[in-house]
């Protein structure tokens, strides 16, 4: 009993490192908007080291929860598992398909700050929503079938 209190304590810690920057990216982007280019580099550094705060939560985060299904003695193919991995791995081919092209362009003739700052709150909000769902199949745990 121990042992699954600290490794949901743990799951639900990743989830927060996994989720919380998120939020936090919204408020670079727009000080992006009007930041000078001096300091634009600044602010870009810091949107990737948030988002690489994000994956590193969540590999803390399914690793707990492996665990958690292990010692929680829930079946793999119960529905709110099947469809948070699934989900899981559809955020996982997003994230690097959202952030890291349109972070490449930053430096290059190809950057456009306008469109560079809307694809990133897009992608951010896109992957907001996908953690969110995740979020609330852990919790409510629904069962489709």
């Amino acid at each position: 009993m121990l042992l699954f209190n600290i490794l949901l304590y743990i799951h639900i810690a990743s989830a927060v490192v996994s989720i919380g920057p998120l939020f936090a990216l919204f408020s670079i982007l727009k000080r992006m908007e009007t930041a000078e280019e001096s300091t634009l580099i600044g602010y870009v550094q810091s949107f990737q080291a948030g988002i690489t705060t994000v994956k590193h939560g969540g590999h803390v985060l399914v690793l707990s929860g492996i665990l958690l299904i292990w010692r929680g003695g829930w079946a793999w193919h119960t529905s709110w598992i099947v469809l948070t991995i699934a989900l899981m791995v559809a955020s996982i081919y997003f994230l690097a398909q959202a952030f890291k092209p349109t972070m490449k362009t930053f430096g290059t003739p190809a950057f456009n700050r306008m469109q560079f700052i809307k694809k990133l709150r897009r992608s951010t909000w896109l992957y907001v929503v996908l953690l969110l769902v995740m979020l609330w199949f852990m919790v409510a745990k629904p069962i489709f079938w």
